[in-house]
């Protein structure tokens, strides 16, 4: 019988979101569930292990967590990657589920964690994605005399997540050069993203969910207190439809994703323009469900299917 680990951050209770969803739907399909803190991830000897807890029940929003027990991550059919965890430690976590990627299934790949979550790929594959102009360096003052060829620009890390350490930069800016040195590190030790500002961005974007390859929802991301869209900064959203350009597009885009072993996506377009692809946790399914849309927690499950790849 299939069985699957959700990997997530560590809270002090249940929260809504995929992990308590994916969690009881599977739970509900006879599945066995355990939903383990990514950052408890160790080595004894030749096993790769974790801890965390058993689903007995359905998850409720605010229970807090129960007594953590270990389990071997081998021992499951399917891991599911919902949180990086801390940043320092990355590498590490990546080497050691790649020590057992040969055993179980993970979800997403770990080649598409380590190269879709962060925004490099994306710049260097202009036949198939339409990206912004982007640069990346350790050097603030590299970054700096770009921006001084005009223009508005984005400056970010390479791998952020939740519109943290975003900045909407020009020359008229008189801290740019402040942002840029700040965002590089005093020891320019941390690469930044120096990135052309979308025009149009005003009118929202577009967050997509992709299941196994196939766009299953969507809605509309506008920015209220500042430039950014994400939603844990403020933003507004509201359900939309795709436009015929957006659906081909994104029938395209299924497909690369699909063979990159990208199998839950979150897509921020602003057609053309792909903003990013967010395969660590992606937002959407709590969002679409709250502006009314259908809650896409089976449809996901159904799309991805739990088999040994």
């Amino acid at each position: 019988m299939a069985s699957i680990a959700f990997l997530i951050a560590e809270t002090d209770s249940i929260e809504d979101g995929n992990y308590l969803r994916f969690g009881n739907e599977l739970l509900q399909r006879g599945l066995d569930v355990a939903i383990c803190l990514i950052d408890s991830i160790s080595m004894n000897g030749s096993s790769i292990m974790v801890k965390g807890f058993t689903l007995k029940r359905a998850l409720s929003i605010g229970d807090p967590l129960p007594v953590l027990e270990t389990f071997d991550l081998a021992a499951f059919s399917h891991i599911w990657l919902l949180s990086l965890g801390f940043r320092k430690t990355f590498l590490d976590k990546m080497q050691l589920l790649y020590a057992v990627g040969d055993r179980v299934r993970i979800i997403n790949s770990l080649d598409a964690i380590t190269h879709l979550n962060s925004k490099y790929l994306l710049a260097t594959r202009p036949a198939l994605l339409k990206y912004p102009a982007t640069y990346a360096s350790t050097n603030p003052e590299e970054l700096y005399e770009i921006m001084l060829q005009g223009g508005r620009w984005i400056a970010k890390p390479p791998a952020g997540s939740l519109g943290r350490e975003v900045f909407l930069i020009s020359q008229a800016d008189a801290n740019a050069r402040v942002i840029l040195e700040t965002l590089c590190g005093p020891d320019r030790d941390q690469f930044t993203l120096l990135q052309a500002y979308v025009e149009g961005v005003e009118k929202g974007e577009k967050r997509i969910l992709f299941a196994n390859g196939k766009p299953i929802g969507q809605y509309r991301r506008h920015a209220i207190n500042d430039h950014r869209s994400n939603l844990h900064q403020g933003a507004g959203s509201e359900m939309c439809e795709l436009t015929e350009d957006e659906a081909r597009y994104c029938d395209t885009l299924g497909s690369f994703l699909e063979g990159f072993g990208a199998a839950f996506v979150g897509l921020d377009l602003i057609y053309p323009w792909i903003i990013e692809f967010n395969v660590i946790n992606p937002g959407g399914l709590v969002t679409i469900a709250e502006l009314g849309g259908q809650d896409l927690t089976a449809t996901i499950i159904d799309e991805i299917g739990f088999t040994h790849s």
